[in-house]
């Protein structure tokens, strides 16, 4: 789950898998008859992944599956759109000790929408930090602007002249990034051991013809900024007292100081004189874990499992779409994804025990099932954000199912039987409550559905239906009503009742 720079979260008290896990088949549990919202713990703790295992093993579940209704085709792999993209091209010279970035970014813009624009609407997320983002110089199609507008987390544009569809437009901006201090609920910033670049640049956000800019305020819950795929090549020059030992993670892997990123939503990099690592490769993939000493143990044990749900996810949804997976441990209360990087909580490494249900594990193969659901299929994640949630919760299941069977049942009880999750799925991060009742709904509850419909449509129906969903949304913004659309393609039988008895207002 991302927890965006502004978002502030309530999260649960800190939770840990413990040894011996009971796996002898019980009688199901059943799911609630009536959604009723469970009471915020106030005095929880903030975190932006709100259900981790518990500590103690709870009675298990069988839950069997019937046998495939459907016979559709799988579709082919998919592949980056060959459609016109935004491509960003960022030079930065980053000064570790100041912890200050100097950045030279340049936007090709094209109008791949149906209307006619006279402007464009930026997400300058930094800007929400009081003095830490100064911009110093903006140009469209090599022209001075003077005339544009910066307020809050958003910058107006003027373009001087309509853009009309097919046409593309160049912008130039000059800014300087006085990182804030990264305290305990944020990422984006500097501590005493590492800096944390995420949504730190300028991004024109989508355009939706008849709807406008897609620019959501951020709440108390969930995260509001949603993305267009794009194209990144970022340089990274380090400057100042401190150059060398320095190590860079980052969403590609490096080619000297340069990092090449294409079809992704973001980019996003840590910087740190203490990181560790260790690399492998899984289907081409490499995949790298980057850690601090105290926490080798638990780094290296973290890659198997990972390239097993990488492997685990292009079988079963489509191919990994980036060139390369970068995992960063920070001193941050959870996990949060990116477009080919994510963070994992120092915590998690310190508390790994050597098993498979313990957060490092669990909550690193939900991270990783974010580069299918919110990096290759995206979404509006304040509107719909169970489309990613959801899809990256049930992600785990099956990674579970497919290489530790045995663990199916511990996963269930202890990941969402425990919170005794209700509400319904489709809650926006405005309507969805507090902390305890959104996660509940969208994550939990999301989950719950999902297993109740690959239960109705059967195995072979509801995978097949996923790789479709993987192939004919890759690269765009999926909606409900797209999912379900889809869905009913690949099925012979009618789910609507659980659609209905799961969501407030059922596509």
């Amino acid at each position: 789950m991302r927890g965006r720079i502004t978002v502030l979260l309530f999260f649960l008290a800190t939770l840990s898998a413990a040894c011996g896990w009971t796996t002898a088949p019980l009688a199901p549990t059943p799911f609630p008859s009536a959604y009723v919202l469970v009471t915020v713990d106030v005095n929880a703790s903030p975190t932006p992944t709100p259900f981790q295992p518990v500590r103690e093993p709870l009675p298990t579940a069988t839950l069997a599956l019937p046998a495939s209704t459907s016979t559709a085709t799988p579709p082919p792999t998919p592949t980056p759109a060959a459609g016109l993209r935004p491509r960003y091209t960022l030079l930065v010279n980053l000064d570790y000790e100041a912890h200050r970035l100097a950045v030279d970014e340049t936007i090709v813009y094209p109008n791949a929408g149906g209307e006619t624009l006279d402007r464009l609407r930026l997400a300058v997320e930094p800007n929400r930090w009081p003095g830490c983002f100064a911009l110093t110089g903006l140009t469209v199609n090599d022209q001075a602007v003077t005339d544009s507008v910066l307020s809050g987390g958003w910058l107006e544009v003027p373009l001087g002249a309509s853009l009309a569809p097919g046409e593309t437009v160049t912008l130039k901006l000059l800014y300087t990034l006085s990182m804030p201090w990264a305290g305990p609920q944020q990422i984006f910033g500097y501590n005493d051991r590492q800096l944390n670049a995420v949504d730190w640049y300028p991004f024109v956000v989508p355009y939706v013809a008849g709807r406008g800019w897609v620019n959501h305020e951020p709440t108390t819950v969930g995260e509001h900024l949603v993305y267009d795929v794009a194209d990144f090549e970022v340089t990274i020059h380090l400057t100042g007292s401190v150059t060398s030992g320095l190590v860079i993670a980052a969403s590609a892997p490096a080619e000297g100081e340069r990092y090449r990123l294409t079809g992704a939503r973001n980019f996003a990099f840590s910087v740190s004189p203490d990181f560790q690592s260790r690399s492998t490769t899984a289907a081409g993939v490499t995949i790298t874990s980057y850690y601090f000493e105290s926490e080798a143990y638990a780094g290296d044990a973290l890659l198997g499992p990972i390239a097993r749900a990488l492997t685990t996810y292009g079988q079963r949804f489509a191919p990994y779409p980036y060139p390369s997976l970068s995992i960063v441990e920070a001193d941050y209360p959870d996990g949060l994804e990116h477009c080919g990087l994510f963070f994992l909580s120092r915590r998690f490494y310190t508390d790994y025990d050597g098993g498979m249900l313990n957060d490092l594990i669990v909550i690193g193969v939900h991270e990783t099932a974010h580069n299918w659901w919110y990096g290759l299929v995206g979404n509006d994640q304040a509107l719909e954000p169970w489309l990613d949630e959801a899809l990256a919760t049930y992600s785990e299941y099956v990674f579970y199912s497919d290489n530790y069977p045995g663990l199916t049942n511990g996963w269930w009880d202890s990941r969402v039987n425990a919170f005794q999750p209700g509400g319904w799925v489709d809650v926006t991060i405005y309507n969805g409550g507090d902390f305890r009742p959104y996660t509940n709904a969208v994550y939990l509850q999301g989950a719950r559905f999902l297993h109740a419909l690959r239960q109705r449509m059967g195995d072979a129906a509801f995978f097949a239906f996923l790789r479709a969903y993987a192939a004919q949304l890759a690269y765009r913004r999926a909606s409900a009503a797209d999912f379900f659309a889809l869905a009913r393609q690949y099925s012979t039988t009618d789910f609507s009742d659980l659609v209905g008895a799961y969501f407030q207002n059922a596509p």
